[in-house]
């Protein structure tokens, strides 16, 4: 089976998930890797969901598993997702749906008043209660250190910066140069762009 690398860029609401994750395909298109972006929120809206699955997990995934059998054919080989991921054993999902996943998760943390004011300007003519209170309560409960395998400062940096690092698999990544690693996981950007190396597996007992 083809290993297919997935980059999963998760973060509470208005961390910039999906403004890093266009920067990210730019990087790409410039290196001629041909991938896919997926907001994995995006593709499952659809009222009513489920008594037992108020966000419409199965939809979604059954969602991409269609997408990505259409990606690949259309010769995509790396994946990044956007989503908010609250446990590493959703990522199971993810490997169901997209057959050899390697998924490498990078977690974007954002100040609560950085994430706030992000908020009121992106809803701004629109209420945006609903998006503050689920922000200041992911960036309570969210455990970073723990479901993430790199974290990443997304605050009032531009999007595109100059890496810091000597390593070849992080060089030009826009997020790659203040990754925090999670505790146990070596290096700074294990998702390389320019060949076929995959990064190593990220299992967790916790996953299956």
């Amino acid at each position: 089976m083809t290993t297919v690398p997935v980059l999963v860029l998760s973060g509470p609401v208005g961390a910039g998930k999906t403004t890093i994750a266009a920067e990210i395909g730019d990087l790409l298109r410039e290196t001629n890797v041909p991938h896919a972006i997926v907001d994995l929120a995006v593709i499952g809206l659809c009222w009513p969901s489920p008594a037992d699955d108020q966000w419409n997990e199965r939809l979604i995934h059954r969602n991409l598993a269609a997408m990505w059998s259409q990606f690949r054919e259309a010769g995509a080989s790396r994946l990044v997702l956007c989503r908010v991921l609250e446990d590493r054993g959703l990522l199971r999902h993810i490997r169901d749906a997209v057959p050899g996943a390697d998924v490498t998760v990078v977690h974007l943390h954002v100040p609560p008043d950085t994430l706030h004011r992000r908020l009121r300007a992106r809803e701004a003519g629109r209420d945006p209660g609903w998006y503050l209170d689920a922000a200041a309560s992911l960036s309570r409960t969210m455990r970073p250190g723990e479901l993430a395998d790199h974290v990443v400062d997304n605050d009032v940096r531009p999007v595109r910066t100059s890496p810091k690092t000597s390593s070849p698999a992080s060089a030009g990544c826009p997020v790659c140069s203040s990754s925090r690693p999670r505790a146990g996981v070596e290096g700074s950007w294990p998702w390389p762009r320019n060949d076929s190396t995959s990064p190593p597996g990220r299992a967790d007992a916790g996953e299956s």
